[in-house]
């Protein structure tokens, strides 16, 4: 064993590098202000994404009070997200849920997302817009304050700006989300939406050409079938065996079949000939013989030829379909009229003319800005006119007085 070259004494032989105290306080700044359900995953994402220099999980500030959904994801979230996810139009599946982890949020979340954003075992990528515009929908009430959070957490402003974004990244998200019925709850079976069945063209090519081979066999099948049907419908019922009948794939019943039609043959030539006297010669039983044993050699070689065994296929279990229950999305609500789209789409393209192609919170909010979404008019009981002073309902607070 080597000896130690140096043997600690006291602790003023620890060497502590000079970064270390900085690197410490911000990574305690971090877990204050992000607040981690798992401190430690969350202390494994923050180092790696150091190491990897791209953005940590990090919230901009502490939220309070925490608005948050059932799988954790919050508004100071889907800003780092955002961030972090920025500059790819097609977001791969593995790069978003290792984004997704470093927050330490539900995988089940993420999977309603993603069946919401039609990806779910179907594709390998997701557009970057339309995941932001469904995870921001969990957040919110109705789609007009869904589309506000969106423009605060895409902006590039500082907080307390106008929170301006591109015009066509806005009416990207809102076309997307102003077109999906996220009012009540739906299940997913293997991603698809219940009721909906899987696109033709999903099918791999591979398995079309083995379907192919497989329709060319029967085919085969049925035509070889087909004639030994025919040639069986001549023939008397001496093919009876005793007690049973035999098949029509036999070797027994072929062979027998074959023989008697060359012996036919045989006997048709013969009577063709012009000489009377070789008419009355008839084959030996020698001769007869070695034509039987060299038609049952030649039909064993090339049975599987003749007639190919048909293998039994086991019929393969299917697979039990993966299940996802997508609860209603407030946010996103049920799916908009053409006619409000279009409508709002002409205000948006016609303001933006004057504030470089952006379009921001405050232009929502305008008094002639038409109504992103149709609202549903609330009915209010009106009492009748002789209704006494005393039943009447007052609307306001406060006591009544002389």
């Amino acid at each position: 064993m080597p000896e130690l070259v140096e043997q600690m004494y006291c602790s003023q032989q620890i060497v502590i590098p000079p970064k270390f105290p900085y690197i410490l306080k911000r990574y305690c700044k971090a877990a204050i202000k992000t607040q981690p359900y798992d401190l430690l995953r969350w202390s494994f994402e923050y180092f790696k994404a150091l190491a990897q220099r791209r953005p940590p999980p990090v919230k901009l500030r502490l939220e309070y009070p925490v608005f948050s959904t059932e799988g954790g994801l919050t508004r100071g979230c889907l800003k780092v997200l955002a961030n972090q996810l920025a500059g790819m139009a097609e977001i791969p599946l593995p790069v978003l849920k290792q984004a997704w982890e470093g927050f330490c949020l539900d995988p089940q979340e993420l999977r309603r997302i993603l069946c919401l954003c039609e990806v779910y075992l179907r594709k390998d990528t997701v557009p970057f817009l339309h995941f932001l515009a469904v995870a921001g929908g969990l957040l919110t009430k109705c789609l007009t304050h869904t589309m506000i959070l969106l423009c605060e957490s895409l902006t590039k402003e500082p907080d307390g700006g106008s929170a301006a974004i591109p015009v066509s990244e806005f009416l990207v998200m809102y076309k997307f989300i102003a077109k999906m019925d996220a009012a009540k709850d739906v299940r997913y079976f293997n991603g698809f939406r219940e009721g909906e069945a899987p696109d033709p063209e999903s099918v791999p090519e591979e398995e079309e050409i083995q379907e192919q081979e497989e329709l060319h066999g029967d085919r085969k099948l049925r035509e070889i079938s087909a004639t030994l049907m025919s040639s069986t419908e001549a023939v008397p019922k001496q093919g009876m065996v005793a007690g049973r009948q035999m098949s029509t794939t036999s070797g027994e019943f072929i062979v027998q079949h074959i023989e008697k039609e060359i012996m036919a043959y045989i006997d048709e030539q013969i009577a063709i000939l012009p000489d009377p006297d070789l008419k009355k010669k008839k084959a030996k039983p020698e001769e007869v013989e070695m034509i039987k044993q060299m038609l049952e050699t030649f039909l064993d070689e090339n049975m599987d030829i003749i007639v190919p065994e048909v293998e039994e296929v086991e019929e393969e279990e299917q697979p039990i379909p993966e299940i996802t229950i997508v609860y209603a999305v407030p946010g996103i609500g049920p799916p908009v009229d053409l006619d409000i789209i279009s409508e709002f789409q002409d205000y948006a393209l016609d303001v933006c003319k004057v504030q470089a192609d952006l379009f921001m919170p405050r232009n929502i909010r305008h008094f002639l800005c038409p109504p992103l979404e149709k609202y549903d008019e609330h009915k209010y009981e009106l009492t009748p006119p002789h209704t006494p002073k005393k039943e009447q309902k007052v609307p306001t607070g406060g006591t009544i007085t002389d």
